[in-house]
């Protein structure tokens, strides 16, 4: 028999009691005393289990646990699932949770709390982190460094009391994905299985670095009127918020409850035929030549037209290009088709960003090559094949893509700008700027030019001008040129003059990077890329999420009437600019900006690339890409301008990275040291985009 440490206490003890000291052998009044070790035991062992999740597993996630004390343990999490197992034996209450993994072509870091020690169950998902952001009233992040914080705000009570709150808000949402009763935190969660896993697809949360809180429904940005909850920082949400996060979507005015609405589960044959498309042996080649069947189960293209649903489109057609031409002969590099660096590529189950009708939607296709590098697309994809052709493994969903003849794109952009010439500053001072990115095609997709564009909606007050550059300036899209005026017309705008300068972006409000240094800000008046004046908090504010934006879009000479319009919604608004000051940053190196700067000893000489350098922050998401311009005149000769932009790998916090860029078309890019012009400008940025498709960069430039 094993005793067990009490029995075997008693014992001992019993054992003692019966020996009388003596032993037999002993001498005559010799005492002998028998001393017994204290008997220890090894505590059980004790598990904190769960799942990292956004709806998708978060793949790749990296999990840590800090407890009340502040030590902080690994914990192993399964690459593909999500799931995760942290050792937690002897440790102290409360604790915080950090998965930081893969969402979409991004990552992120969630949060997820405990105030009772010892085995249980704690997921982190985008729900848990906007939990924890409520409790805390701040970025929730800050947690993991400051365990006095942690000591003093998670508390049973303050778990429980936020839970039941979202939890009622979510009361909708709970029952109609069949997680009423259930708890947010510790709940069944497995991907695509019953439990939270279909709450989370059917929910959108974002947690701002000053903690407040963003939430909305699939249903409700589906609707006709999008619907957005907005918490400010410690603000739990109420019962009757629940009219925020609806179950149902008006679409179309016609209500659609959440079990019509496709979801991302959907789609896993379409994820399936990309996989298929690009993995074993397939090549470009072999993708473009048909020799890969799964390629044929992507298009509508490929759909034939006895077995097509009406009214599906016979063709794909995305911003005025064909399937060939994005996805076969892309723009500078090739589209991914016809790239030999996606051989072996892995694609993610699409997110579902906005349900159009019960059988078309907006999603987000996202993908892994290889060699790491990791990218994605926004496409529309619709049911194109009737009921009696679809099959198990092939339930008819196609890329149909916008129909939209004409590129018409807008964006929101979040910039940290540095001005490296204070004799020549651009603004004054250097800026924290909120943009808007305003993208028309030159010419629509039958190589007719486009004459002029306007567009209109928030934050672009009378609406805003564009038009193709002068003669001598090379720009992929048309350039910004004005705010229209109160009463001004399309034909009286068609009469300004043409610049050659190329912009896109469209600056709406900026605060300094220092606060103190905010009067030096000199918003620049009449200069068409920034709003003037820039736009009050009131106006960034009524830019919401799936905010509408009208492109007129005018040809052959027509000011009056436009050839086409359309109508395009913005995905995530930018953020306020005084917010930005709380936001991560990564940033280009000093090495970079020394040379883009002429009177540097190490002022970029010239050459077919250019060097970009930073080190990679912690907290943010990883850098995809950077891009750079040198406008130069040397000597006496005209004024060379070239750019180019290059993707990047994600890598580890704390990674320095060099990436070179090359110039367009294989342009070597000019002097930088031997400029002379008045005007000659060298320009450099890293970008990054988080899991709602909001764009980041650090910009550095140097105007002469």
């Amino acid at each position: 028999m094993k005793l067990t440490p009490v029995a075997l206490g008693i014992a001992v003890f019993a054992l003692s009691a019966c020996g009388g000291g003596d032993s037999s052998d002993s001498g005559a009044g010799t005492t002998t005393t028998t001393t017994t070790p204290p008997v220890t035991s090894t505590p059980a062992k004790q598990t904190v289990t769960g799942v990292a999740a956004t709806g998708a597993a978060m793949q790749g996630a990296t999990v840590t646990l800090t407890d009340a004390a502040g030590k902080s343990v690994s914990c192993p999490a399964d690459a593909t699932t999500g799931s995760f197992q942290c050792d937690v034996t002897g440790l102290a209450a409360p604790f915080v949770l950090a998965a930081t993994g893969n969402v979409a072509d991004s990552q992120a870091t969630l949060i997820s709390l405990s105030a009772t020690a010892g085995t249980q169950t704690i997921n982190i998902t985008p729900l848990t982190n906007a939990i924890a952001a409520t409790i805390v009233g701040d970025n929730p992040t800050k947690l993991l460094a400051d365990t006095g914080l942690l000591q003093s705000k998670i508390t049973a009570s303050a778990i429980s009391t936020t839970v039941k709150a979202y939890s009622d808000a979510l009361a909708d949402l709970l029952s109609a994905t069949g997680n009423a009763g259930v708890d947010l935190i510790s709940g069944p969660l497995t991907a695509g299985a019953p439990g939270l896993d279909r709450l989370l697809d059917q929910l959108k949360v974002n947690v701002l670095p000053d903690g407040a809180v963003q939430l909305s429904s699939v249903p409700g940005a589906s609707s006709d009127t999008p619907a957005l909850l907005q918490l400010a920082p410690g603000v739990a949400p109420t019962a009757s918020d629940a009219a925020s996060l609806p179950s149902v979507a008006t679409i179309g005015g016609v209500p659609v409850p959440v079990s019509a609405l496709p979801a991302a589960s959907n789609l896993a044959a379409l994820q399936a035929a990309f996989n298929q498309c690009f993995g074993g042996s397939s090549t470009a080649t072999a993708r473009l030549n048909g020799e890969v069947a799964a390629c044929g189960k992507i298009f509508v293209d490929d759909v034939d037209s006895g077995v097509r649903q009406a009214g599906v489109p016979s063709a794909y057609l995305n911003n005025g290009a064909s399937a060939e031409r994005e996805f076969a002969q892309g723009g500078s590099a090739p589209g991914i088709f016809a790239d030999d660096m996606m051989n072996g590529a892995a694609f993610s189950l699409p997110e579902v960003i906005r349900v159009q009708a019960t059988d078309k939607l907006w999603i987000k296709l996202s993908w892994t090559r290889t060699d790491g590098l990791r990218d994605g697309t926004q496409a529309i994809v619709q049911v194109a094949l009737q009921d009696s052709a679809r099959t198990n493994d092939d339930n008819g969903w196609r890329m149909v893509g916008n129909q939209r003849k004409v590129l018409t794109r807008v964006g929101a952009l979040a910039q940290k700008w540095d001005w490296l010439n204070p004799a020549k500053a651009t603004a004054g001072a250097n800026a924290f700027v909120s943009s808007l990115s305003l993208q028309v095609a030159n010419v629509d997709n039958q190589g007719v030019p486009v004459d002029f564009a306007i567009v209109k909606g928030p934050g672009l007050r009378n609406g805003i001008f564009l038009q193709p550059v002068a003669q001598g300036g090379v720009c992929d899209t048309l350039n910004i040129r004005a705010q229209l005026g109160a009463s001004q017309t399309p034909t009286q705008a068609a009469s300004l003059g043409r610049l050659t300068s190329c912009r896109s972006s469209y600056r709406l409000a900026g605060v300094a990077q220092d606060v103190s240094a905010q009067a030096q800000l000199a918003w620049p008046v009449g200069n068409a890329a920034w709003a003037s004046p820039q736009l009050s908090s009131a106006e960034i504010a009524a830019i919401t999420p799936f905010s509408v934006y009208t492109f007129d879009i005018y040809q052959r000479g027509n000011t009056t009437t436009p050839a086409y319009t359309y109508q395009v919604r913005l995905r995530t608004p930018p953020p306020a600019p005084e917010s930005l000051r709380q936001y991560a940053w990564q940033q280009v190196s000093q090495s970079v900006r020394d040379l883009i700067t002429p009177t540097s000893a190490t002022a970029f000489t010239g050459g077919p690339t250019f060097p970009v350098s930073w080190t990679s922050a912690s907290g943010v998401p990883f850098v995809k890409r950077s891009n750079v311009q040198v406008r130069s005149t040397v000597g006496a000769t005209p004024t060379v301008f070239v750019s180019g932009s290059a993707q990047a790998r994600p890598v580890a916090p704390g990674t320095t990275v060099t990436l070179d860029v090359r110039g367009d078309q294989g342009t070597a890019f000019p002097s930088v040291a031997a400029a002379t012009g008045t005007n000659d400008s060298s320009f450099v940025n890293v970008t990054w985009s988080d899991a709602f498709d909001l764009s980041f960069n650090h910009s550095v430039e140097y105007n002469h």
